[in-house]
């Protein structure tokens, strides 16, 4: 008897300590563990109404800026960073984070997160944050929805990440 409690246990410990679960509809959900490591942004684009787009992410820089990006994801306590880099129409930033997932229950997730100071306290007094959906999460590539507007219009900044490393050095 006391066998086959523990063949039980171990076998609930398994299941439930997996790196990712995958939904009725055959979508992976994203866990923290997916991100841990340091990712870079490989390419921007734009999806909406045809026209010239501008947009600033995060209330930090321009999304061409962001282009090669690095982001650092620390799964345990999700505290990250992201820097930007400088060039000709970009001023170099390192950003700290804390960061986690959504599910808005509509089957989609979502990657939030908050800017915070060395501490972890979040910067903002009104303690707000950003929010930006997830096409695609696997252990080495995430596309990320920036939704945002441009003189009234709405459209999308897609972000491809790709994983460089699984270092987490902040």
């Amino acid at each position: 008897m006391k066998k086959t409690i523990y063949i039980l246990t171990f076998a609930f410990l398994l299941i439930s300590c997996s790196s990712s679960k995958t939904t009725s509809d055959g979508t992976v959900k994203p866990s923290k563990k997916m991100l841990k490591g340091t990712w870079t942004v490989t390419n921007i684009k734009f999806v909406g109404d045809k026209g010239l787009y501008k947009a600033n992410l995060f209330d930090i820089a321009d999304s061409a800026c962001f282009n090669g990006s690095e982001w650092v994801f620390i799964p345990n306590n999700g505290s990250g960073k992201f820097t930007v880099n400088s060039s000709a129409h970009c001023e170099a930033s390192v950003n700290r984070i804390h960061w986690s997932f959504y599910e808005p229950g509509d089957g989609s997730y979502q990657f939030q997160f908050k800017f915070v100071d060395e501490k972890n306290k979040p910067i903002d007094a009104a303690n707000r944050g950003y929010r930006s959906n997830i096409d695609h999460l696997d252990e080495n590539t995430m596309i990320m929805r920036v939704a945002t507007t441009y003189e009234g219009n709405p459209f999308d900044v897609v972000m491809t990440f790709n994983k460089t490393s699984d270092d987490i050095t902040l």
